[in-house]
């Protein structure tokens, strides 16, 4: 259970939420500020006011990320409702993020459109990714295989890469040894424009794992991490040409290891319209992704390479507007020269979305055809409702799947054991989402979801010599309320979220997934654009490995800015102020206090 100052912090959050719900005094004590416009393009797979989005959809924006003056995405995503993440130990440890309590590879992860997940393990490797290369980040909950195929079942996480004005440099310094430098510029020349960047990070790090882990040892495990990009948008008469490149590589140390990863992304999409009701987009995109581990007795290497090629259309009807598009996909790998595998997927998919009056209606379907597994039909059904002052409600209904990746299907294991199956099938979800979002003035707003999914033909390795088999079941059920205040000087956001995962095999908790979560965010703005601002994150209790119950916890951060002037300005964060000490995962530590100062420079 969650512990009692973690259950009374969780509470106050909920009362926080209750109250500005019930009222909406908060707004006559500024001056008034609308709460702006927000286009979103994930949930529709297409442009779309976030106030007619019937799924449930987050923003971390640039400002968001430029007042966290966070170290890396993970101290973001943490403090967002549905979210959980895991990171077993310091800067560049691996990472888990589960949304709405599905597994991490029921996660759809994309940068500008491309799938960046490892085609043998399913699962994005989070630590790779620059925060300086960062424009936006569009976090969907809720399944969307309808529009984007396998596995977006618990939901969607869309990166967007940072678009430059001018020169910018900023170079950090802190705890663990911490040194930073990230530059970038970007120019313009009539309708084109272009974005440059650099990153560099070097971290000393602390042990991963305590004297409880499986591997302990007491010296530092540091990341040393490189990364360069670049994008832009070529414009002409007929639409325009959009190019991104972007490389990582970085050296990581864990308790008896180092792992040395490379990832390499490139897309090229063409932006165009056939009419004055008929848009659409072309997309080629490429990922490849290296990993190489040394655990000092035996070594391991992975390589895999992802090419995508989709054609997307958006034409306006009399009634509601129709999107439609083929999709294929092609993944190839190598694990040690143990096995080679390829495989292609060939897809297409439609989807209506209308408005009449104050009702809003949505229906999709998709079919996946893999040279693996065969066919694969999704659907989802959508109705939502404005009731005046009463706020609006919404209603949805879907399926999705997740394909095996390539270690599911041909490792061979280890001596015959843990070996992979080229005979599974997908793993399967059904979903129900309900959802009420309220306007509180023009300044603050609310939102309250509730959702169920059930998990089936879940991947278990419990097979013969314990191969992986289609066997496993799981069910997952929550609450997700959030509330949001924002005035010229203030900016204030808190959410919370209560749900129950139960593997359906064992009866117990699905692991690493707490049944409570929450978070506050404070921002207050100064005259010149200085700020300063906290975070407070609470987490119940959650099962893990070997049936340990992790107790819940706390962290209270704090960060500012002092702008001297338009082109300089002075960050600092403070991480856990209060030290508390807890286990992310069994066996492993978590950063303590600790304290990060930026300098940041653009013209």
């Amino acid at each position: 259970m969650t512990n009692s100052k973690g259950r009374r912090g969780l509470h106050s959050i909920f009362l926080m939420i209750c109250a500005g719900i019930g009222s909406d005094a908060m707004a006559d004590t500024e001056e008034p500020v609308e709460l702006p416009q927000i286009t979103v393009v994930t949930a529709a797979r297409a442009e779309q006011d976030i106030a007619h989005t019937m799924a449930s959809v987050s923003i971390i924006s640039r400002e968001d990320i430029r007042v966290s003056a966070a170290e890396d995405l993970m101290e973001l995503l943490r403090l967002e409702a549905g979210v959980d993440v895991v990171r077993t130990g310091p800067a560049g440890a691996q990472t888990s993020v589960f949304v709405r309590g599905g597994n991490s590879d029921h996660l759809l992860v994309m940068i500008d459109g491309v799938r960046v997940a490892s085609a043998h393990t399913g699962a994005y490797a989070w630590e790779l990714l620059p925060l300086a290369m960062i424009e936006r980040v569009e976090i969907v909950r809720g399944p969307r295989s309808t529009l984007y195929g396998s596995d977006a079942m618990s939901g969607v996480i869309q990166v967007f890469t940072r678009q430059l004005d001018g020169p910018v440099v900023r170079a950090t310094a802190g705890s663990f040894g911490t040194g930073e430098v990230e530059a970038g510029v970007g120019f313009s020349h009539g309708d084109s424009r272009h974005s440059l960047f650099a990153a560099w990070r070097d971290v000393d790090g602390f042990s991963a794992q305590n004297p409880d882990g499986f591997s302990y040892d007491p010296d530092d495990d540091g990341l040393e991490s490189r990364s360069a990009g670049a994008n832009g948008m070529i414009g002409t008469r007929g639409g325009s040409l959009q190019y991104q490149l972007m490389g990582s590589r970085t050296e990581t140390e864990f308790d008896q290891g180092i792992s040395e990863a490379r990832q390499g992304l490139a897309s090229l999409s063409w932006h165009g319209s056939l009419s004055e009701h008929w848009d659409y987009q072309l997309l080629a995109g490429y990922f490849d992704d290296r990993l190489e581990t040394d655990y000092g007795f035996f070594n391991t290497q992975f390589e895999s390479e992802r090419w995508d090629l989709g054609w997307q259309n958006q034409y306006e009807l009399a009634v509601g507007q129709l999107a439609f598009g083929l999709d294929f996909i092609n993944e190839s790998g190598v694990a040690d020269s143990s096995y080679r595998a390829d495989r292609d997927n060939r897809a297409g998919y439609a989807s209506w979305e209308a408005r009449f009056d104050h009702v809003d209606l949505q229906l999709g379907g998709r079919l996946d055809d893999n040279s693996e597994f065969g066919s694969e039909a999704t659907w989802q059904a959508g109705v939502g409702a404005e009731w005046g002052a009463a706020g609006r409600f919404s209603v949805l209904l879907g399926t999705a799947f997740r394909a095996p990746d390539l270690g599911e299907q041909f490792s061979p294991g280890f001596g015959g054991f843990f070996a992979g199956n080229p005979d599974l099938k997908p793993e399967r979800s059904s979903s129900l989402e309900l959802n009420w979002k309220k306007n509180l003035g023009d300044q603050a707003a609310w939102s309250l979801a509730a959702f169920s999914t059930e998990f089936e033909d879940l991947i278990a390795f419990t097979g013969q010599n314990f191969q992986a088999i289609n066997i496993a079941r799981a069910k997952v059920s929550g609450i997700e309320a959030e509330w949001a205040f924002s005035t010229a000087e203030w900016n204030i956001r808190a959410n919370a979220t209560l749900q129950n995962t139960e593997d359906k095999s064992t009866g117990q908790s699905l692991l690493r997934r707490p049944d409570e979560k929450g978070s506050l965010v404070i921002d207050r703005r100064f005259g010149g654009g200085s700020w300063l601002g906290l975070d407070w994150f609470l987490s119940g209790s959650r099962l893990d490995v070997g049936g340990t119950q992790l107790p819940g916890y706390g962290i209270l951060s704090m960060r500012g800015g002092w702008v001297f002037n338009p082109s300089l300005t002075l960050e600092a964060r403070w991480e856990n102020v209060l030290d508390k000490a807890y286990e992310p995962a069994a066996g492993f530590n978590s950063a303590g206090r600790s304290v990060f100062i930026s300098v940041d420079w653009r013209r």
